[in-house]
């Protein structure tokens, strides 16, 4: 993050960076619920991407609107990962779930462990781990546009039901759940007794 190069206090950048994860974790619940996992995830990974290439851009000088992006950028990530948990788990099928889910976060771990190496590439070109902190999410969120969206669909059960489902076949397991699927209220036709 290199809280001390923004020329604010640190500790007041911190706080500001706490305090800002509570709404953004608030926006992207409602995001993920009404507009999908998918754009959900892509808006995010690419609106906090864009906001730290563009504190690359901008001079060192101006604090305020630095501080602003990078605060705008912290809080789409935070954003993004509720939002990867969730889509994650909706992605795999139950047989390879946990192990997917696993990996993954093998992986992020491993994205904090190369960050202070990335962060030493500031001494080649000051701007340069922003441009690389702000590339991955962009490309992130190019690769996501490729998922499938997984709002309003049972979890895959195999990676049958996610060929079928690739496919545009239905799953025979929605099938037969719509088959004995009984309506909890009558229907307008039966109350007025049609």
């Amino acid at each position: 993050m290199d809280l001390q190069g923004f020329g604010v206090s640190i500790y007041l950048i911190q706080v500001i960076f706490g305090a800002v994860d509570l709404p953004a974790k608030f926006v992207g619940f409602v995001a993920i619920n009404h507009l999908g996992r998918r754009p959900a995830q892509i808006a995010a990974l690419l609106l906090a991407g864009l906001c730290i290439l563009a504190n690359g851009v901008i001079p060192q000088d101006q604090s305020t609107v630095r501080t602003s992006l990078a605060v705008l950028g912290k809080g789409c990530l935070a954003a993004s990962f509720n939002c990867i948990f969730l889509y994650t788990g909706e992605l795999y099928p139950t047989m390879i779930r946990q192990t997917g889910l696993g990996m993954g976060s093998t992986m992020a771990r491993v994205g904090s462990i190369a960050s202070p190496l990335v962060s030493m590439t500031a001494e080649l070109f000051p701007s340069m781990p922003l441009f690389i902190y702000g590339t991955v999410p962009v490309v992130a969120s190019a690769v996501a546009a490729l998922l499938p969206e997984t709002l309003g669909h049972p979890l895959p059960d195999t990676v049958q039901d996610l060929e079928n489902r690739r496919r545009g076949k239905p799953q025979r397991q929605q099938q037969e759940q719509q088959k004995q699927m009984v309506p909890l209220q009558a229907s307008a036709q039966e109350k007025n007794g049609i």
